[in-house]
């Protein structure tokens, strides 16, 4: 029998997690006032089923004892055996169909018998069609003095606000990584499994804050009554918490040496998407402590924002290395948002006329609260008017450029449906072609932002390839 079956909680008492569902459950068996309908909600892996096993076998026990089954009576070993056929267990998922659920009603006509109650337990409730829903309303809204449900689901809101309006509901939370490694040091007692406190940290870590997963994890890593740390590593490839700091100190550096150690990781058969995984948490770690210290975590941000979306790409990716490599790149590349909004403002950019910087200064502090927001054409605008000197340059200056069409680079790109904001600066900007190099010099800060996100930079190399430049760098200035 696997752990997680043999430590699955058979009574109240040790279903150490969902305190708040579990208090109210057994007052309402003590005080005799259980309802006929109980809709278990939210996320996986929480105990919702093993939560219904327990009130079901608890309701219909013979001898309870403080509210608990007595796993001693005729009752508790018969379900404990899969013998008790008043308890129905239903896997809504491959009983989805009008039939399954008029069956469903036709034999919960017919009285229990051994229990007090025929408990019907439906699993996934929310995968039932529609008809399926409608056939069960009937009986939920008039059952049966003998019957009673228990309704689970991941998705409550698939299930129609009719039945959920019939049941008692309760909503449950995601287990802590306090309780989950309570438990397995409690099972590892029992087992008597030696087990190290980093080996508890990477499977909690792993487990998506599920108690299964934690235990099936657990049990798959048992070597020699023993789970170590360092015997993970190698077994599994795992990159060592030493690695990972030096990984994430080169991205904030931007030291391009971190390209050889990804070759490096590739070559030695790491497991790359486990690594990134374990390279998003650590950031996200360190993203906490640096915020509590009242420290710019804007590098923190972006590559914890970077890692998640490359992460999801991986799946219909044809070569995962590579898309992560492509991440990497990226991270190198957009330098300047590792800087912070103060910094930005000292390092702004005076064109080749002097210009007054206060009233520079005075707008991008009416723009800070909204630095990270969508920049309209407005905004660009408020810019250019933060001087009589810009206002006049506005309408003489031109793109002093003999060699690069910039007119039609900004028509192929408005083709494309860039952002106004991104063509709005590049208009404004003094674009240069420098035999492979595409200069681009701003004015100001919000301008040289939005040129080198991400997204805008990719989209500029897109349309510069479609006019025949192709292998071009762009250099922000």
């Amino acid at each position: 029998m696997s752990l997680y079956l043999k430590y699955r909680p058979s009574d109240f008492d040790n279903l150490m997690w969902q305190s708040f569902v579990k208090d109210t459950l057994r007052k309402a068996i003590a005080n005799q006032k259980t309802v006929w309908a109980y809709l278990l909600c939210w996320p996986r892996w929480t105990g919702k089923t093993s939560t219904a096993r327990l009130l079901a076998k608890t309701i219909n026990c013979l001898n309870p004892h403080d509210w608990n089954p007595c796993l001693e009576c005729e009752i508790c070993k018969s379900f404990a055996d899969d013998r008790l056929i008043d308890i129905i267990e239903i896997d809504a998922a491959s009983h989805t169909w009008v039939d399954n659920i008029r069956e469903l009603i036709e034999r919960a006509q017919f009285s229990p018998t051994k229990t007090k109650y025929k408990i019907y337990i439906i699993d996934e409730v929310h995968m039932l069609s529609k008809w399926a829903f409608n056939a069960l309303l009937k009986i939920l809204e008039e059952p049966p003095s003998h019957v009673k449900f228990i309704l689970a689901t991941t998705e409550t809101h698939k299930v129609p606000e009719t039945i959920i309006s019939r049941c008692q509901r309760y909503d449950f939370k995601r287990i802590s990584n306090e309780d989950i490694k309570n438990r397995l040091a409690y099972i590892a007692e029992k087992e008597s499994i030696k087990v190290d406190d980093k080996s508890y940290d990477y499977i909690i870590s792993n487990s998506n804050w599920g108690l299964r997963n934690a235990i099936s994890l657990f049990e798959q890593l048992v070597t020699d009554s023993e789970i170590n740390y360092e015997v993970l590593v190698e077994k599994l490839w795992i990159i060592s918490e030493n690695e990972t700091a030096s990984f994430l100190d080169k991205l904030l550096a931007k030291d391009v040496s971190i390209i050889s150690d990804f070759d490096k990781l590739v070559a030695d058969w790491k497991n790359i998407k486990l690594f990134f995984k374990e390279l998003l948490f650590y950031a996200k770690n360190k993203a906490i402590f640096e915020i509590k210290q009242n420290n710019n975590i804007s590098n923190y941000i972006q590559i914890i924002e970077v890692i998640d979306d490359t992460y999801i790409k991986t799946k219909n990716s044809l070569d995962e290395n590579t898309t992560f490599m492509i991440w990497i790149l990226k991270i190198l590349q957009n330098h300047t948002s590792f800087r912070n909004t103060e910094e930005k403002i000292q390092n702004i950019i005076i064109e080749e006329k002097k210009i007054n910087i206060e009233p520079v200064k005075k707008v991008i502090e009416q723009k800070k609260e909204t630095e990270n927001n969508h920049i309209s054409e407005n905004d660009i605008a408020d810019i250019f008017e933060f001087s009589d000197e810009v206002k006049t340059k506005k309408s003489t200056d031109t793109i002093t450029n003999s060699n690069f069409d910039t007119s039609s680079f900004i028509s192929n790109l408005k083709s494309v449906k860039a952002k106004s904001a991104l063509t709005m600066s590049l208009l404004w900007a003094q674009l240069n072609m420098l035999e492979w190099i595409l200069e681009i010099r701003v004015k100001t800060l919000i301008m040289k932002k939005t040129i080198e996100n991400t997204d805008n930079y990719a989209l500029m190399i897109s349309v510069l390839n479609t006019m025949w430049f192709s292998d071009i760098k762009i250099n922000i200035l």
